[in-house]
């Protein structure tokens, strides 16, 4: 197969989004994402009459993308292409040179436990959506979920003994544990979501829009409507105040459901930051 073919590129975008989605459980955000970045290189191979990938990243270079942005299409390319490659047996250019920029490593946001705790003690629940959305922050909070677990998680996940188990990357399972005040804002959530379920979304934690599957765009509407911010951040929060707590990196990693240490080592990072600033702050000489 060639990839300079359209009718070939359309299956093969659609298989490999499929693959993507359903095998690697990827969420909905970085699948459009991969979509995107494909669609892209198919545009250029078809305008060019070129599949060189490294001519393409050259020429996206050249416009206004950041590093970050850059560094996503390089790895969402030659994933597309070692896929290609390796089960569809399409002919493909050597990748093996493509590699990602160097970028300067940004320290996650993080919120003082003091603030997130204000901010999610003042989210009101007078109103079903009310309870929703301080239910969805506090188990964000409570269990450090990403967001695509989060809007996949059904009724038979959370357990009595105030547990969820979790599908996240790469289809993997993690027992998590959850706050007294998570389990109890999940409770109340249940109780008066009972108007508003469908037959297809009932076996789903959290709705949205006339009771279907909630969407990970509306998490982030919810989480910056409530905190001002971004579900990651409620991610980078927990974990760095586990670790401000004395938690152990490991236990933190498979908390997260990190498949590489280096990952979660930014995390003692910002610890160190934290610890930092409170010294300045608080010593009498600092």
């Amino acid at each position: 197969m060639k990839l300079n073919n359209t009718s070939i590129q359309t299956v093969l975008l659609k298989e490999y989004l499929d693959v993507i989605k359903n095998l690697k459980n990827y969420s909905d955000h970085t699948v459009v994402a991969y979509k995107t970045d494909i669609s892209q290189y198919f545009k250029y191979i078809n305008n060019n009459n070129s599949i060189n990938p490294e001519k393409f990243l050259q020429s996206l270079a050249k416009m206004d993308y950041s590093k970050t942005t850059l560094n996503r299409k390089i790895a969402s390319i030659t994933a597309f292409l070692n896929w290609c490659s390796k089960t569809k047996g399409v002919d493909i250019p050597d990748i093996s040179n493509i590699k990602a920029l160097k970028t300067e490593k940004k320290l996650p946001n993080v919120m003082t436990s003091g603030y997130i705790n204000t901010l999610l003690n003042g989210i009101p629940t007078t109103t079903s959506k009310e309870i929703r959305d301080r239910s969805i922050i506090e188990i964000l909070y409570s269990s450090g979920l990403r967001v695509s677990e989060l809007t996949n998680l059904k009724i038979n996940d959370v357990k009595s003994d105030q547990s969820i188990r979790v599908l996240g990357k790469g289809n993997k399972t993690r027992i998590l544990p959850m706050t007294k005040q998570a389990y109890k804002y999940y409770q109340l959530w249940l109780d008066s979501r009972a108007n508003i379920i469908t037959k297809d979304s009932a076996e789903f934690v959290f709705l949205g829009v006339q009771g279907r599957k909630i969407s990970d765009r509306e998490v982030r509407r919810i989480v910056k409507l409530r905190l001002g911010t971004f579900p990651h951040s409620i991610r980078h929060t927990f974990a760095t105040h586990l670790l401000d707590g004395g938690a152990d990196l490991r236990v933190v990693q498979e908390l997260l459901g990190h498949t590489d240490p280096s990952t979660t080592q930014i995390y003692t990072h910002v610890s160190k930051k934290q610890l930092k600033e409170k010294y300045k702050r608080t010593h009498p000489r600092g």
